[in-house]
């Protein structure tokens, strides 16, 4: 089963590391294909990375990058049929056996077109790595000031007892494993700059026929703290259309205006299942800014029926 992994890296030193481990880890690493988008100003060496078949690098000056979503767009136009994708931040870490266990995973679900999707465990690059943590369930925990919802995770109650993945209301775009006709379906909309990127793929992707799941098990780590490295909207802050708020503000915009008012087709909502449908599963109304109480919660949703046709 080959797996097409995605790996957008914006001037990070722990990109070549993540790489290494990926293929480190994986079962069939022979089938596994990464593709990176390095932005860089030439400050981290990744020759290790391009003396591998393996992994395919396309290289950007840092100075014109446009962010995360036109980061992994630049990925996905570069996706040969792979029977498996998998979206990963350039900061990750990988359980061992992580390829052939997201697929058995997957099988588990049931789902013709399932996603396996999570805020990883943390990791931290400058400690030694043990492993450890609790799979997690990523839950609504408001709205923005301009309507667009703000998530936050916990851990999955029971997860030593199940042994199926279970359904999820939301996406995390730094971890989110799906059948590689996702990258045909769901390509990314690269008008979008950062907030806006999750409820953006959880909603095209459910109306295209997917269905949400949080993995029980842990498969991989995340470094959130990254305290001095470089980010995207430090660097460009120079006045003009190149600044980073002024990007993030089209791109809320054009979220907002999709989740609202949502048109079938392009970058919109796919065409077998409409948003009221999402909305109804989620327990979210984009209208109103609110949410049911379970929504709230974190509790699971119900499995949505299955598709017909």
């Amino acid at each position: 089963m080959s797996v097409f992994v995605s790996v957008a890296a914006y001037r990070d030193p722990e990109l070549a590391p993540t790489v290494r481990d990926c293929l480190a880890k994986a079962d069939r690493p022979d089938e596994v294909r990464v593709v990176v988008n390095w932005q860089h100003l030439g400050d981290e060496d990744v020759s290790a990375l391009r003396a591998d078949p393996r992994v395919t690098v396309l290289e950007f000056d840092a100075r014109h990058s446009r962010g995360v979503c036109w980061a992994r767009a630049q990925i996905q136009r570069h996706y040969v049929d792979s029977d498996w994708y998998l979206q990963v931040d350039s900061h990750t870490r990988f359980a061992p056996g992580w390829d052939s266990r997201l697929i058995a995973m997957a099988g588990r679900t049931g789902a013709a077109k399932p996603v396996l999707t999570c805020y990883p465990p943390t990791y931290d690059p400058a400690v030694e790595f043990t492993g450890g943590g609790e799979p997690t369930l990523i839950f609504l925990s408001g709205w923005t000031d301009d309507g667009l919802p703000r998530f936050q995770h916990f851990r999955i109650p029971g997860w030593r007892e199940r042994t199926a993945p279970v359904p999820a209301r939301f996406v995390a775009a730094g971890f989110l494993f799906a059948p590689g006709s996702f990258v045909r379906e769901v390509p990314y909309d690269e008008r979008i700059y950062c907030q806006g990127e999750e409820i953006n793929l959880a909603t095209r992707a459910y109306t295209w026929g997917y269905d949400l799941f949080h993995p029980v098990e842990v498969l991989a780590w995340h470094y959130y703290v990254r305290q001095g490295q470089a980010r995207h909207w430090m660097d460009h802050r120079t006045p003009g259309a190149d600044h980073w708020h002024r990007r993030d503000r089209a791109g809320r915009r054009r979220v907002r205006t999709l989740l609202r008012y949502p048109v079938t087709g392009g970058f919109g909502a796919g065409p077998a299942r409409t948003m009221a449908d999402y909305q109804a599963y989620a327990g979210v109304d984009f209208a109103t800014c609110s949410a049911t109480a379970d929504t709230l919660a974190g509790r699971l949703p119900a499995r949505p029926a299955a598709l017909v046709g």
